[in-house]
């Protein structure tokens, strides 16, 4: 599992594996609970957990590479029950120090303590965090690919094409094909007797 199948939806708690895509929604399981349920796109969003970042005084720091930090440093400092703010403050302290002061509240670092705990629960934070080698050999593969598909295009004789007609050419080549108009007859009004 990646991050990219993990979604958290407004106005739901909890986070949610995508199971299908459709037109108007989504299929999510419910981590919590692992119920299986359909969420129209029209009354929630939906953030996936690889395109969330956390504001740091640097750069943006990957959610990835918070819950990495969150892991190395949870038996010196466990993760927080969020009742507390300064608990959870000074753990935030710890797990991220360059965390921007301003810009993160407090709600943030709660959900943020209650995904980790969440996926934690679940084992899944090891195989989020795990880089995947089966990717490399696809994109190794792909070049491989694409480096035939390449030779096999140069290979082919090239077709001639056809001379581009811009609307210019056209206007003139219709003004020099419609035929003259046909001469009208002028007729004088009559007189009246």
């Amino acid at each position: 599992m990646e991050l990219g199948e993990i979604a958290a939806i407004t106005g739901m708690p909890g986070l949610y594996k995508i199971t299908a895509r459709r037109n108007d929604g989504l299929i999510v399981t419910s981590l919590i609970d692992g119920k299986t349920q359909f969420v129209s796109g029209r009354t929630h969003m939906f953030t996936t957990l690889d395109s969330i970042t956390m504001y740091t005084t640097d750069e943006p720091a990957e959610l990835k590479t918070v819950l990495a930090s969150i892991k190395e440093k949870e038996k010196n400092s466990p993760v927080p029950d969020g009742k507390d703010d300064a608990a959870i403050k000074a753990w935030m302290e710890t797990v991220l120090p360059t965390y921007d002061k301003e810009k993160v509240y407090v709600s943030d670092m709660k959900k943020l303590a209650k995904w980790y705990s969440l996926l934690n629960s679940k084992n899944l934070i090891e195989e989020l965090l795990a880089d995947k080698p089966e990717e490399k050999e696809a994109e190794e593969v792909t070049e491989d690919t694409a480096k035939k598909v390449k030779t096999a295009k140069d290979d082919k004789p090239k077709k001639e094409s056809k001379p581009k007609v811009t609307k210019a050419d056209k206007a003139s080549s219709k003004a020099n094909t419609k035929p003259a108009p046909a001469a009208k007859k002028v007729t004088a009004p009559r007189k009246a007797q």
